[in-house]
């Protein structure tokens, strides 16, 4: 027993003095003097067990004690190479060897806490403790020999199948399936140092053309489908007098192919200079109560997944693409914010919202509105009312650019790309589609209208669901300083910088002197936007405040803003704001949806690159990061990442030096790269496992 044991007592001491002097959290490693067992003692994280599976025993407990007590400690994370050994990478200058048999018990992207000591003349790390496995959920693709079933994971860095216990009972295994599996133990955690896999669920075939939407959405833990129609739907709010707004000449402006419009705008002129501006916006939350199963779901799904060939409605089709979407000549219910332009673009203190019945005059398509309005050949010819209304929704749009590219940001004109599926679901063809006219006036109607709600539900409510940003990180407010300290930024003092006046003054600068790269550098010192349920500013757009709630067929938070806004209008019984918890999950949702969509890209991208290869064909990459292994750019064309390693940039290897703390590539300690930079690269080859694209210059560096 340790406190009977007067050496194991000298060692628990060591260690504790050793994890003091490298930083770390004491062990809890003490004895229950009543029954004579040792506690757990394990580690948590985010109040979750750090290790997959169960904690060490008594003599593992043992071993690490004693382990603690020689040699620096340190945390980091595993990188495999396929050699069998491996590093321990604390930051981005400091790694430590693993050997191969120390690898065994480790998987790519764990995070260990290990001994650091030299061994026969080389540094190298012992594994000591688990703090957090690579693996929990994950999903995989099998192999079968002799009735046993391996997973390999489908992550990055792992080459090898892992054994694996079946636990489907519902679908027989073949080879090559794409299944969900768990890592219910972990090989540091078990007598036989081997990791304890679970196969959980079947997703599909291996061969199933549809596999890469299943399995991203699967790994993803996203759903793959609507919610199910109900028989009927009833309109709860029939008893509200609404204004009827039917003769109003409201449109559509969206895709050709939207089904789920939720919003419609109009607007007309006041005297020679302002403008009075109306959106409407569909009105799902009078079809969905707050105890209603619905409103359960949409708060679960949190946002409609919009991924290449392939949509997700938040809220049933019906609902979405019927009902509450706002269909040109079918009266519809809305909630409709109305708000006044000054004449130099300003937005007017002066905000109501209205309950009202609209009738759209038009769906119409972003390509036909801007054809019409840059006079170039269309077929589209609007009635007389419309063609106004248009011709004044450009002027709005005009003005409130200029006033935002004076007096807050505007966003870089950077393309969107549309891609073009067979009906296998094969990626054809990739479209740049650039913001135009039609574009940019929705664009301004919306972001108007949300810093209107904001506005709104700052003054009247106190509360609702925020898009807040505060500019620099304050933490890294120095390094931003000393960036900027040597250039003509109109803006160098830490003071300044950290006011949203002084954060757009210095973006309108970048914007304007086109620096790319001092662009790129300060980014990375950006603090993280995010739902905030009280009001706050959003630096990066430069407003006060931005709420949304025009999409509220799409975005559960739009959902939640329309009640606060019913309830400031009908003064009834407030609904209920969510806690931190749900804004918590809300925002995890936004991410793993990016996650998402950009896993789908990844895996037809590689697919669709393979067709360039051997006409080596050239393409503009922007280069978006860069460290020692290498650059990597995004293809102006298509959109696609593509890796470039640095022996492929330069051939001696002590000759470069990429530096991701500049944002610099460096040869011979001259800069031949950095980021923001377009290079002319081609496509060398594409891993179809690890869904990567590896390019090339087409002009090497000698």
């Amino acid at each position: 027993m340790l406190l009977d044991n007067p050496v194991l007592l000298q060692l628990k001491r060591q260690s504790e003095e050793a994890r003091k002097a490298a930083g770390l959290p004491p062990l809890n490693y003490e004895e229950d003097e009543n029954s004579g067992k040792k506690n757990d003692g394990s580690r948590k994280r985010d109040g979750r067990r750090a290790n997959g599976g169960e904690r060490h025993d008594k003599d593992s407990r043992k071993n690490n004690s004693a382990a603690y007590a020689y040699g620096n400690m340190k945390e980091g994370l595993v990188k495999a190479t396929d050699k069998g050994y491996g590093f321990l990478e604390v930051d981005l200058k400091e790694s430590y060897f693993i050997s191969p048999p120390n690898m065994k018990k480790l998987l790519p992207g764990d995070r260990i806490i290990a001994r650091i000591s030299e061994t026969a003349g080389r540094t190298q790390a012992y594994p000591v403790e688990l703090t957090e496995p690579a693996l929990t959920r994950f999903v995989g693709r099998v192999s079968i020999a002799n009735n046993r079933v391996s997973v390999l994971p489908d992550r990055p860095g792992f080459k090898n199948y892992m054994r694996a216990k079946n636990l489907v009972t519902d679908h027989k295994l073949k080879e090559g399936d794409w299944v969900l599996a768990t890592l219910s133990q972990h090989a540091m955690n078990t007598g036989n140092g081997e990791h304890l896999i679970e196969v959980t669920e079947y997703i599909t075939a291996g061969d199933d053309p549809e596999a890469p939407w299943w399995v991203v959405l699967k790994e993803a833990n996203l759903p793959n489908k609507a919610p199910d129609d109900l028989d009927s739907y009833v309109f709860h709010e029939s008893g509200i007098e609404r204004k009827d707004y039917t003769a109003l000449p409201f449109v559509t402006i969206d895709s050709s192919k939207t089904k789920d419009m939720d919003d419609a705008v109009y607007a007309e002129r006041i005297g020679e200079s302002e403008y009075l501006m109306y959106v409407a916006i569909a009105d799902p939350t009078g079809y969905i109560s707050e105890k209603d199963p619905l409103n359960a779901e949409a708060a679960r799904r949190a946002f409609s997944i919009y991924l290449p060939g392939r949509d997700i409605p938040m809220l049933p089709r019906k609902l979405s693409e019927d009902l509450c979407s706002l269909w040109n000549d079918e009266v519809r219910p809305a909630l409709v914010g109305v708000f006044k332009i000054g004449a130099d673009g300003s937005l007017s203190d002066d905000i109501s919202f209205e309950f009202a019945n609209i009738k759209s005059r038009g769906k119409l398509a972003y390509d036909d509105v801007s054809d019409y309005l840059e006079g170039k050949e269309t077929t589209f010819k609007p009635d007389p009312d419309v063609a106004e209304v248009l011709h004044i929704l450009e002027e709005f749009q005009k003005i409130r650019c200029a006033y935002r590219s004076t007096h807050a940001s505007l966003f870089r004109d950077k393309p969107d790309y549309e891609f073009i599926l067979d009906e296998n679901g094969a990626l054809t063809e990739i479209k740049q589609v650039f913001r135009r006219i039609a574009n940019k006036i929705i664009e301004e109607a919306m972001i108007a209208a949300n810093a209107c709600a904001g506005a709104f539900l700052a003054k009247n409510c106190g509360s609702g669901i925020f898009n807040v940003h505060a500019g620099f990180d304050a933490e890294k407010i120095k390094d931003v300083v000393a960036l900027v300290r040597d250039t003509e930024a109109p803006v160098k003092e830490a003071e300044q910088l950290l006011t949203m006046d002084g954060f757009c003054a210095l973006k309108r600068w970048l914007d304007a002197d086109d620096n790319v790269y001092l662009d790129a550098r300060l980014r990375k010192y950006y603090s993280y936007a995010s739902m905030s349920l009280t009001p706050g500013p959003h630096f990066g757009m430069g407003l006060d405040y931005y709420a949304t709630w025009t999409s509220p067929i799409r975005k559960y938070g739009d959902m939640i803003n329309h009640r606060l806004i019913k309830y400031c209008i009908l003064k009834n019984e407030k609904p209920n704001v969510p806690d931190e918890d749900l804004l918590n999950s809300m925002n995890l949702a936004k991410k793993q949806n990016r996650i998402a969509e950009r896993g789908v890209k990844d895996w037809l991208y590689v697919e669709y690159l393979r067709q360039f290869i051997e006409p080596k064909t050239e393409f503009q990459g922007e280069i978006f990061d860069i460290s020692r292994g290498g650059i990597r750019v995004r293809l102006f064309e298509n959109g696609a990442v593509a890796f470039i390693p640095s022996p492929l940039i330069c051939g001696d290897r002590l000759r470069v030096d990429g530096d991701s703390q500049t944002g610099r590539f460096y040869i011979d300690k001259k800069v031949v790269f950095e980021l923001g930079q377009f290079v002319p690269v081609r496509i060398k080859e594409v891993n179809v496992s690890t869904r990567s694209v590896i390019g090339e210059l087409v002009n090497p560096v000698d």
